[in-house]
């Protein structure tokens, strides 16, 4: 079992602070040959790290197996990344075709050494204006039998709309219906207003250079972007620490180095003691998806505490956790603290009253889970404000435990929208920092608003919402969707790709509460069992779909795929 920071983690780079690493490094490479490097010593070294790119967009090309290949240029670096490629292409024996939305003049630099260098291996160049005269040649990919399209027109430098030549090309691309591997960016897409145009390449795969970005894996940016692949170059690693944003990529191949030991040797409850503080009368299954999904995650002994009304019901379904039934007030014959409350909306749902029966649980669990389906009564609202700041034990609030924490900013004056400047303290921002224990916040972008403000219009902009969030607090900042962002307090901000509609269904929350539960409770921190949790949910539901598809995987599906996940 490993922290995250152990990890050597790939950071994610905004478009700004990748071109200042590209900066700093050619003139870090420049003042390595030289004590007065001149400009052409530091284009010098941009060029070599422009063919270490075009080599890496080589293999991955190569290893498609399809020919012949159009590549598409411009007239900057990016260009120059393809200029790099079809010499190679060329040198190997396979078929490509280089056109050119540029004039040769207009290269320079980097570029246009790798310009210089494909000619002199016996390259040229194929205008593309040529084709653009001939309304006839708009279908030439195909008439021509190109297999496969490869942008290297633009990359992550342009801004705003298309110049027509290059919109012609990206339209004639998109209707050829070939795969296309973007270089570093697709064309069309703003990577400094992280915006998609309505003219834009819509790569099957894109090679990112260097480090991730983040658009690569936003709703705003993947239809564009596609599968996202990073091509490390040899950056400086003084230099690029320089440049670290603190926010990390994790991906699948964490989850062996992050998973908690078995002691072969412990008893069950060695093996974690987890609380799940959940379901009500109309949604039952909640409690269930998210017992069964800590069960199945490592769990050794899981106590679940639900209504009385609906035990009977749960016990059908689950045989392996330890019930604590949550009585209703007609159980309690003439109680007068039960018959206080004893309302029509509290009956079936967490009370008050239940309070001491789940502390004295409480104390012997090694986590706890709060919030799955117990509804948004006001007792229940009042129970789980009451509860949350007596326990002890690493917490998971989610769902409609995060809901009742939310109706504390319901007398505010103003609700306050985050920003990347930072927060006001709302009421429920004031009641979180309070809680002691160390605490899992898992909300959707729904639950977050009602808690903290409107998120920013853009994906882009979440990192620094949540992490201003997370720091205030001193909470763990879970927040679900695609892709999936966790923000921790210590100011690092972890982002997980995904994007599966399949998990886009009623459950699939409950199903995450319950893994990173159970994982807390063998003993994991809390950010390592937010980022691990998450990873395992993700690639149960990757497994699944690829099993039985978007349509008709269901959540339950998803836990029975869970020992695949690990």
């Amino acid at each position: 079992m490993n922290s995250l920071q152990s990890l050597n983690l790939q950071p994610i780079l905004s478009t700004k602070g990748m071109r200042a690493l590209d900066a700093a490094s050619k003139d870090f490479f420049a003042n390595k040959t030289t004590s007065e490097p001149t400009p052409t010593d530091v284009i010098q070294s941009g060029y070599t790290l422009m063919q270490e790119a075009g080599a890496a967009l080589f293999k991955f090309v190569q290893a498609k197996a399809l020919e012949p290949i159009a590549i598409f240029i411009g007239g900057g670096n990016n260009g120059g990344d393809g200029l790099v490629l079809a010499k190679l292409l060329m040198q190997a024996g396979i078929k490509s075709t280089t056109f050119s939305l540029a004039n040769e003049s207009k290269f320079q630099n980097e570029a246009k050494l790798a310009l210089d260098d494909f000619q002199q291996a016996g390259g040229s160049l194929f205008d593309f204006k040529k084709i653009t005269e001939e309304p006839k040649q708009a279908s030439f990919l195909l008439h021509d039998g190109f297999k496969l399209v490869v942008d290297c027109m633009l990359g992550n430098g342009a801004k705003g709309k298309l110049r027509p030549e290059f919109a012609t090309a990206v339209q004639i691309i998109n209707e050829s219906g070939l795969p296309i591997i973007a270089a570093d960016a697709p064309t069309g897409y703003d990577s400094s207003a992280h915006l998609r145009n309505e003219i834009c390449i819509h790569a099957y795969e894109t090679m990112l250079f260097g480090f991730p970005r983040l658009d690569a894996y936003t709703k705003e940016g993947g239809r564009a972007f596609g599968k996202a692949v990073v091509a490390q170059l040899s950056y400086p690693t003084e230099v690029v620490q320089q440049f670290d944003e603190k926010v990390y990529l994790v991906t699948e191949d964490a989850i062996p180095q992050l998973l908690p030991k078995r002691d072969e040797w412990g008893d069950k409850r060695v093996q974690g003691s987890p609380l799940v503080i959940a379901g009500s009368k109309d949604m039952p299954g909640a409690a269930a998806l998210c017992t069964e999904a800590a069960l199945r995650s490592g769990a050794g002994l899981v106590t679940l505490a639900v209504p009385q009304v609906i035990a009977p019901i749960l016990q059908t379904k689950l045989s392996e956790p330890v019930f604590c039934g949550l009585e209703d007030c007609e159980n309690r014959g003439n109680s007068a603290d039960f018959k206080r409350n004893c309302t029509g909306e509290s009956r079936g749902a967490l009370q008050q009253q239940h309070i001491p029966t789940l502390l004295k649980r409480a104390k012997h669990a090694s986590a706890i889970a709060i919030g799955p389906g117990l509804s948004t009564n006001t007792s229940t609202v009042q129970a789980v404000l009451e509860l949350l700041p007596q326990l002890n034990a690493p917490t998971v609030i989610d769902a409609d435990a995060l809901n009742a924490i939310a109706t504390l900013n319901e007398s505010a004056a103003d609700s306050a929208t985050i920003n990347s400047a930072g927060t006001k303290d709302s009421a429920a921002i004031q009641y979180l920092r309070d809680l002691q224990t160390p605490a899992i916040l898992t909300p959707h972008i729904r639950e977050f608003a009602r808690l903290f403000g409107a998120l920013t219009e853009n994906s882009c902009g979440i990192p620094s919402c949540i992490r201003a969030i997370a720091t205030s607090t001193n909470k763990v900042i879970l927040l679900k969707g695609a892709p999936t962002f966790i923000a921790t307090p210590n100011g690092n901000v972890y982002v997980i790709p995904i994007a599966n509609s399949g998990m886009a269904k009623g459950g699939s929350g409950d199903i995450l509460t319950g893994i990173i539960t159970a994982l807390l409770s063998q003993g994991l921190a809390v950010t390592e069992a937010a980022v691990l949790g998450a990873l395992l949910h993700q690639k149960a539901g990757r497994i699944t779909r690829e099993e039985l598809g978007a349509f008709s995987m269901l959540p339950s599906d998803v836990i029975k795929n869970l020992h695949k996940a690990f």
